[in-house]
């Protein structure tokens, strides 16, 4: 049923899923003749000059294979279902329909005008048909991308913009030009339709800008791939793709064109059509982009060693493709012949060798963008240990080609594997225009030959993560003494959390508020509201959002106010509901009314059974007393299959301080029968009031004990004169209509069942709302849906840091067989 009621919210994708799927099965059974050929169907300059516009519908309705169609219909049902529920039936037929049709017609156009003008690419490209569904789909997506919230509109763009320039580059198939054309024509399309702006805002945080570079890295990464996996290349750095593989066959120039040292066109062009061979070339040439990949998972942490690393990386691939597409070919013969195409060839040589060194300048420009530094002393060990490896390769390599000598042709000597060494870690096609000083006859010497070097580059890739797993040093915090001046300025009622262990402090820069909070797996948690006196609210929340930018970290409020929630919800943050805290004033307070009743019975009965309260610090309690209270906690805890929770619930530690009040139920003998512990709420050096943390019951103590503690505690508050009581929130056990259906909390909520038969943190929450109180609910405020996961594992390993997924599965099996 549910399948279905999302069925009928997407009836335009399911419809032009339905007819790209009969068409191309008719297409496909048709063996690519008749009507549907792709002679007769797709989209080239001919069809133009002969006047077939028909092309420009029915070449965005059939896939050129069975892969094709069936990625095609899939991106249909899930791109175009989700433009449909953005934007509605009818904008996205219209989207559909002229982002496809004025990407054909622009394309065409182009190529068109470009043959007609003897321009090379077009010359090229003319004589192939083009079939592609995802060009009206990315259309489409651009188009609804207007109608989606800042960051996903952001994000949309993006991945759009730079996946269709990297195929247009890298491919430089006719398809890959109509796609970034359907691209642009889908983002004004959204600006006029939806209102929204069609060009992203670049100005961004640091973490923003270290989320993009990532993001072109993995794009400078995966485009070489394009190239290399195509069939036929024509991208402006298909070249680009070539230098980074041992792309000619047994590491000779191609004979067409390059043979003879000419650097021309069909050198370039034999080059963009060589196909990998062997695994020693396909190795060396996939390592290295690894390689890019790790460093962009290195850019994402904020890490500056990932900086250092892609930008020598990327130097020396535009320095060998300058000396294998540029010096070499150059100096290998009187220089280039001329013709018409000389200009175009210089563009093709000049983008790959650019494209590489100007993102290296762009990463070192923002290297402060990335604050997380490496040890020294760790940086130096794997440094060590990457030139110790490097050595070992080297050796092997020579020592291995030595024993083998008279496997190779010619005959092996010292000179010769030496002239012949660099080929082993490079491809030979980046050093020069001949063949390798030695040919390996045997396959034990071309495992020799083609084995060193990627060793090598396995090596570098272990290094590499090593080196950015490291734990490295940060921007800290300033010094937290100022914490207890800060709480007495200004604590608000879950402010006095912060001083508990686990948490770091922050400060504002004027020194007048503070946040504390916890680092988990990058996600920097805070325990509740900004405290002390802050003049501006919004400028602490700021600082220290730049601050958690500044350590590449995600920051979330949890457990936060309505104030503070709506003060970030004007900055485009979202948020939800976790937990509902119980506020009581404590002068007002009366057992009297029908609703009270239970808590009335209670404290009779706990009252005729003599049992008492003895409010003191745990300093000030008997050591007789401070004894049983261990014990009950202990004894507590020992009924539980997790261990202790921490972060905003307090244990034995926190009982300790002598800010922190203790409201001790004693029966005749002194027993202890309950506990509960206060922590205190101050505003200006005044103690305004008290909030509750720890409750624990004996075991066999009567029913009722615990309400009777906290209405004496009313009682013994309203004497001192406070004005507040919080019973602090039940954590994890918010029920706000907000949490219905968002992902963060339905990984909450599945924390929380999970978590409810050991600790009843919902029913903990109905047993607080016996007295009567205010309801004040707590949020959880997130800038980026994006990191929703990590968030949802950040908060539960703040309240169990030492629980493992598996220990949590055994533990869950284990109540399960009971």
């Amino acid at each position: 049923m549910r399948v279905l009621r999302q069925a009928a919210r997407i009836p335009v994708a399911l419809c032009v899923a339905g007819i790209l799927l009969v068409i191309g099965i008719i297409s496909m059974a048709g063996g690519g003749r008749g009507v549907l050929s792709p002679e007769r169907a797709g989209a080239d300059p001919a069809a133009i000059a002969q006047h077939h516009w028909w092309v420009l519908i029915t070449s965005q309705l059939i896939a050129g294979s069975w892969p094709a169609l069936i990625i095609a219909v899939v991106a249909t049902i899930i791109v175009v279902g989700w433009a449909e529920r953005t934007m509605g039936g009818a904008r996205t037929v219209l989207a559909f329909v002229v982002t496809g049709t004025i990407a054909s017609l622009v394309g065409l156009g182009l190529e068109y005008i470009g043959s007609r003008a003897g321009e090379y690419w077009t010359s090229s490209v003319s004589a192939l048909d083009t079939l592609d569904p995802l060009t009206p789909i990315a259309g489409t997506l651009a188009w609804a991308s207007a109608g989606a919230n800042g960051i996903w509109r952001r994000r949309i763009r993006v991945l759009l913009l730079t996946g269709a320039v990297a195929m247009l580059l890298y491919s430089g198939l006719p398809s890959d030009l109509y796609l970034l054309v359907a691209v642009g024509v889908g983002l004004l399309g959204g600006r006029l339709t939806l209102g929204r702006s069609a060009i992203p805002h670049w100005r961004s945080s640091r973490r923003e800008r270290r989320g993009l570079l990532a993001l072109v890295t993995i794009v400078l990464a995966l485009g070489p791939l394009l190239s290399l996996a195509a069939p036929v290349r024509f991208g402006l750095l298909a070249p680009l793709g070539v230098t980074m593989s041992d792309a000619t066959p047994s590491g000779r120039m191609p004979r067409v064109g390059c043979g003879n040292g000419r650097f021309d066109l069909n050198c370039v062009n034999a080059l963009g059509h060589a196909h990998l061979h062997g695994v020693g070339g396909t190795l060396l040439s996939i390592l290295p982009l690894v390689l890019m990949l790790v460093g962009a998972w290195g850019l994402l942490a904020g890490r500056r060693a990932a900086v250092w690393m892609l930008a020598a990386l990327g130097l020396v691939q535009s320095a060998v493709a300058a000396w294998y597409l540029g010096i070499l070919p150059a100096t290998t013969s009187a220089g280039p012949p001329p013709g018409r195409h000389n200009a175009e060839l210089v563009v093709w040589v000049a983008a790959s060798i650019l494209v590489p060194f100007a993102f290296s300048l762009i990463l070192l420009a923002e290297r402060r963008s990335f604050p997380v530094r490496v040890a020294r002393r760790r940086a130096l060990v794997i440094t060590g240990l990457l030139a110790g490896w490097a050595l070992v390769c080297v050796a092997v390599a020579l020592a291995g080609s030595w024993l083998l000598r008279d496997q190779f042709r010619p005959a092996a000597t010292w000179a010769g594997l030496l002239a012949d060494l660099p080929s082993r870690f490079v491809p030979s096609s980046f050093l020069r225009s001949q063949p390798l000083v030695l040919h390996p006859t045997s396959p034990l010497a071309n495992v020799v030959v083609h084995g060193a070097g990627p060793l090598f580059w396995v090596g570098v890739i272990v290094a590499t993560v090593l080196l950015l797993r490291g734990t490295g040093t940060a921007v800290v915090a300033p010094d937290a003494a100022r914490i207890r001046s800060l709480l007495a300025r200004g604590s608000g009622t879950l402010g006095y959390m912060a001083t508990w262990a686990g948490n770091s402090l922050w400060t504002s820069s004027n020194a007048s508020a503070g946040i504390a909070y916890r680092v988990v797996g990058g996600v920097a948690v805070t325990t509740s509201d900004p405290f002390g006196s802050p003049a501006h609210p919004g400028a602490v929340l700021r600082e220290f959002v730049e601050f958690c930018d500044a350590n590449a970290w995600t920051p979330v409020f949890y457990s936060v106010h309505e104030p503070v929630r709506a003060t970030l919800a004007e900055a485009g943050w979202s948020s939800i509901e976790v937990a509902e805290e119980i506020t009581v004033d404590p002068r007002g307070f009366s057992t009297s009314g029908k609703a009270m009743q239970d808590v009335r019975t209670s404290v009779n009965r706990s009252r005729r059974d003599d049992l008492r309260v003895r409010w003191a610090t745990w300093s000030e309690m008997p050591v007789r007393i401070t004894a049983q209270i261990t014990a009950l906690s202990e004894e507590w805890m020992s009924s539980k299959d997790l261990p202790e929770l921490g972060f905003t619930l307090g244990g034995l530690d926190e009982l300790r301080d002598d800010d922190v009040m203790l409201a001790v139920v004693l029966d005749t003998e002194d027993r202890v029968r309950a506990i509960t512990s206060w922590l205190p709420i101050r505003r200006d050096g005044v103690l305004m009031g008290r909030t509750l943390d720890m409750m624990r019951r004996a075991p066999g103590a009567p029913n009722g004990v615990m309400e009777f503690v906290i209405a004496e505690a009313m009682s013994h508050f309203a004497a001192e004169g406070l004005v507040v009581v919080s019973l602090s929130g039940s954590p994890l056990a918010g029920a706000g209509a907000e949490r219905a259906g968002a992902p963060l909390a339905q990984v909450l909520d599945l924390l929380a069942r999970t978590l409810e038969p050991l600790y009843g943190f919902r029913s903990l929450l109905r047993f607080k709302k016996k007295f009567s109180p205010a309801l004040e609910p707590l949020h959880l405020v997130y800038r980026d849906p994006v990191t929703l996961p990590a968030i949802g594992m950040a908060v539960a390993r703040c309240y169990l840091p030492t629980l493992t997924v598996r220990g949590l599965g055994e533990i869950l099996r284990d109540r399960q067989n009971r």
